[in-house]
């Protein structure tokens, strides 16, 4: 029951935001006593918390790997599992602001595994200087800068597209992947983009 609650309340925060559902609307939807669905979850906190605790178990996957040749697929493949999870808990990324104001235990937990990511993005971004797929910093080319603005635009990607859905703009309708693609390709070498373009074809050819 305690995974099964998880679901559903996965599935009504997505559809009407986190602020919008309560315990009883989730044990309705599950056809159990508000008091049955407490035993398992005393409250919304404890439930999120559960739920964000899957979340963060499932970010430990988009890091290096380690003993194995890295190339520009590992970022592609990595920004594009974040995005799935994004389409899965829709709702939190919505809604991220207003979690880390109303529940600061997330909020800290969500600081901590945002700036564990941030390392990992500065590792993989020194291999590939290191490699000669990425031009080396200087005075003017700051890759820490670079990865916050991947971190805030990945984060907030889902929210733009609600912000945004006129017709008549249909440049934030790519997938993510390509929006983000955007911020390295101006750093890479030519040896880069030799190997971007042929990531893309491959990826053209097995979508």
């Amino acid at each position: 029951m305690k995974e099964k609650s998880k679901l559903k309340a996965i599935s009504l925060f997505n559809s009407n935001g986190i602020a919008n559902v309560s315990m009883k609307q989730i044990a309705d939807a599950l056809n159990i006593s508000a008091g049955n669905l407490s035993y398992h979850y005393k409250n919304k906190a404890v439930l999120l918390a559960s739920i964000y605790e899957d979340m963060y178990t499932e970010t430990l996957d988009y890091i290096l790997p380690k003993n194995t040749y890295i190339t520009l697929f590992h970022f592609e493949e990595m920004m594009l599992r974040f995005s799935n999870l994004q389409q899965r808990y829709s709702f939190f990324f919505n809604d991220v602001v207003h979690i880390i104001k109303t529940y600061p235990k997330i909020a800290k937990q969500y600081e901590k595994s945002s700036l564990t990511r941030f390392k990992e993005a500065r590792k993989l971004m020194e291999y590939y200087i290191e490699t000669q797929r990425l031009k080396p910093e200087d005075n003017i080319i700051d890759y820490n800068k670079t990865i916050h603005t991947i971190w805030m635009t990945s984060t907030f990607w889902q929210a733009q597209k609600l912000a945004i859905q006129s017709p008549n703009y249909t440049i934030n309708q790519c997938p993510s992947i390509d929006m983000l693609w955007q911020l390295l390709l101006p750093y890479l070498t030519e040896k880069g983009r030799d190997e971007y373009l042929q990531l893309k074809q491959f990826v053209t050819r097995t979508n």
